[in-house]
């Protein structure tokens, strides 16, 4: 299979090929840049209020709640919820001013806000972002995939001297499958978090460093069971996996091709957050933020073809590993 630097070559390959797969990315980017904002300020200002009133046992004390205040504060005054639209990891369209609050401004004036007052009016709007984001990711990716598929069809038919034959990349029954794949993640998540929170919680009373090292030991473990997951999306969309195979294959893949998983992983980390640190430089309202929303498009969408090209190239090889073993 090709080595971690070939897949990267080729994934900024198959974008030079069809730059239109940067549309997306450019127009997420866009309405958090230009469009209306719906603004959390409202809400929190309650939070920090109350968190302001504490009568603090000590000064040290007193200090940390205010200074935790302010940072809600200034996070309540920066987030846009329509940055929800990009919030699931490896489900999501890559957007720079998601991750990188583009201020108050635009280059057009100040944006129209409508606040978010209470939690219901926050739930609605999230229960409404969050699977349209879901759908978009799909539609990217599922495009994305479906480059691939041709780009390695013609080099395959290249080298017999034949015609491609190109299979067609599913779309409802992916959709369906990620749906599914994304509800069973959410429950999992949201029946143990709570217990791991409690946990933690009761550890932290009995000695704060011992909850401290409880907490990082199941970050750990979210992180290690997210990793056996990452090529779960290119399953589906990709090689058209039912869920279970495509779970299966992902496991397979991380652990057999450990080192390469983590290079691959490493270098997309890196380029992509060292860039979008250099994209966002530019204040909210200055025309050069375009540069950057641009340039984050194709930075993304040339790192995700990379990750594509490298299961594409080494999942062909897993029957022939595990019958090996």
């Amino acid at each position: 299979p090709l080595s971690v630097i070939g897949c990267l070559t080729a994934g900024f390959q198959i974008l030079n090929q069809n730059l239109w797969l940067i549309a997306l990315p450019v127009l997420v980017d866009l309405l958090l840049w230009m469009g209306p904002r719906l603004s959390i300020a409202p809400l929190l200002q309650g939070f920090t209020a109350f968190l302001r009133a504490q009568r603090a046992p000590d000064p040290q004390t007193g200090y940390q709640l205010a200074q935790a205040a302010e940072l809600l504060r200034q996070f309540g005054e920066k987030f846009n919820l329509l940055s929800l639209l990009a919030v699931l990891p490896l489900l999501q369209v890559p957007s720079l001013l998601a991750q990188h609050a583009p201020g108050a401004l635009s280059p057009l004036g100040q944006p129209e806000v409508f606040p978010i007052r209470d939690v219901l009016m926050l739930l609605g709007w999230a229960l409404l972002l969050i699977p349209a984001g879901l759908l978009l990711g799909f539609l990217y990716l599922n495009g994305l995939a479906r480059c691939v598929a041709v780009t390695a069809a013609h080099g395959e038919s290249a080298q017999a001297g034949a015609q491609p034959e190109i299979a067609p990349v599913g779309c409802v029954g992916g959709l369906v499958r990620i749906l599914l794949f994304v509800a069973v993640l959410l429950g999992t998540l949201a029946v143990f978090a709570p217990l791991w929170a409690l946990l933690v919680g009761m550890v932290s009373a009995i000695a704060q460093s011992l909850g401290i090292l409880v907490w990082m030991l199941g970050v750990g473990l979210v992180a290690y069971v997210a990793l056996h997951l990452l090529f779960v999306v290119h399953g589906v969309v990709l090689g058209g996996r039912g869920l279970l195979r495509a779970i299966w294959e992902s496991i397979l893949l991380f652990q057999l091709q450990f080192p390469s998983v983590v290079w691959l992983l490493l270098l997309v980390v890196v380029v992509y957050s060292g860039l979008g640190y250099a994209w966002s430089l530019p204040p909210g309202d200055s025309w050069l933020l375009a540069i950057g929303i641009l340039g984050n498009g194709c930075v993304a969408t040339g790192l995700t073809a990379a990750t594509f090209v490298f299961y594409q190239e080494r999942v062909k090889y897993l029957p022939q590993v595990t019958q090996a073993k």
